[in-house]
This record gives C-alpha cells, sequence and structure tokens, in this order.
C-alpha cells in the first residue's frame, strides 16, 4: 500500500506511517531502506522512491530531511578551540598567574609560550578536564524512562533501537544509543 507523504514530514515518520500500513515493523523497513553496509542509519532516497512509487525529486521537495547527506561527519570541536596538551600548559600558567601575580613577559619565558596566547589563556575559558561530569545527552533526555528498563535488562543496543522505533515510535540513531549505553558504564 502506498501512502503520501505530508508536507515537512520527516522521513522516519513517513517510513513508520509506510510501515504499519503495509504490516511490517518500521525497524525492518528501516533497516531495508538502509540497505548493506549501514542498516542503522539514515535511509536512501532512492530506495524510498522506488518502494513508495513516488519520484526521487517529489520525495525530496515533500520530506523535510531527504536533502541532508547520508554519513555526514562533524568534528567533535572542544569549548574553547584549544589543543589538549596545550590546554594543560595554559592551566598551569593560570594557576601560577593566580598565586603569584606574575606579569604576562614573565609567564610566557617561563613556560616557553608566546605573549599573545599567554593574554588570551588569561582572558578566554579552557576546555574543561575529563574529570568533570559531562552533561546528560540532551536526545536522550525525554526517552531515558524507556531506554533504562531496557538497558537494565542486559538488551544490546540494536535491540533497544529496534524496540524503540517498533514500540514506541521513537526515532534515535543506533549510534546515540551505544554512546548512552557506554557512559553508563556497560
Amino acid at each position: 500500500m502506498t501512502l503520501r507523504p505530508h508536507l515537512g514530514e520527516s522521513t522516519d515518520s513517513y517510513i513508520r506511517r509506510l510501515a504499519r500500513a503495509n504490516h511490517l515493523t518500521p525497524s525492518y523497513l528501516h533497516g531495508f531502506l538502509c540497505g548493506p553496509p549501514n542498516w542503522f542509519g539514515k535511509p536512501r532516497l532512492l530506495r524510498l522512491a522506488a518502494v513508495t512509487g513516488h519520484s526521487p525529486d517529489a520525495l525530496q521537495y515533500t520530506l523535510a530531511d531527504a536533502s541532508s547527506p547520508r554519513r555526514r561527519r562533524k568534528p567533535a570541536p572542544t569549548q574553547s578551540g584549544w589543543p589538549t596538551e596545550l590546554a594543560k600548559r595554559l592551566r598551569a600558567v593560570r594557576e601560577e598567574a593566580a598565586t603569584n601575580a606574575l606579569p604576562v613577559p614573565l609567564l610566557a619565558q617561563r613556560h616557553g609560550i608566546d605573549r599573545h596566547t599567554i593574554r588570551l589563556a588569561l582572558t578566554r575559558d579552557l576546555p574543561p578536564t575529563r574529570s568533570e561530569p559531562r552533561a546528560p545527552h540532551p536526545v536522550l533526555a525525554e526517552i531515558q524512562p524507556l531506554i533504562e528498563p531496557m538497558a537494565n535488562r542486559g538488551l544490546p543496543a540494536r535491540k533497544i533501537w529496534t524496540q524503540l522505533l517498533n514500540e514506541h515510535d521513537v526515532s534515535v540513531s543506533l549510534s546515540t544509543i551505544i554512546i548512552y549505553l557506554r557512559a553508563r558504564g556497560r
């Protein structure tokens, strides 16, 4: 059975509606549309077009997130952009400047860092140390009560992803669940 996508609907929402209309589990249809080797990634628009009978152009126009690229990678930025080794050295400079009240030229000479960088270190924020607790993942804040019981039962990340999609109509990436479980200590 073919369904028309709603204007501005997300791809995941359309796949869930399509799967339910055809008596399929949403995780199965999602995996089929992604295909190998990325069964849990972003669905391929050409496969979705072939399954629904709509043209790829029509789906791209109608679905809100259809034009975002597959497998996009974003670098994980630090808060201030300082490299880690330099950040350690600059923390030492800050501590020394706070305790001894030394001038910038003397700090630069002692630590072997140019004056401009010393001034930046004294005025800008440094990245947090690893010992500081990280903020909870914002994507999972709402669905954490759903994930916790499954994680406590010892279910693997793929099974949790499948149950979230099939039983709770929640779309979250598999990698986000894996990262959450690792941070949780599993």
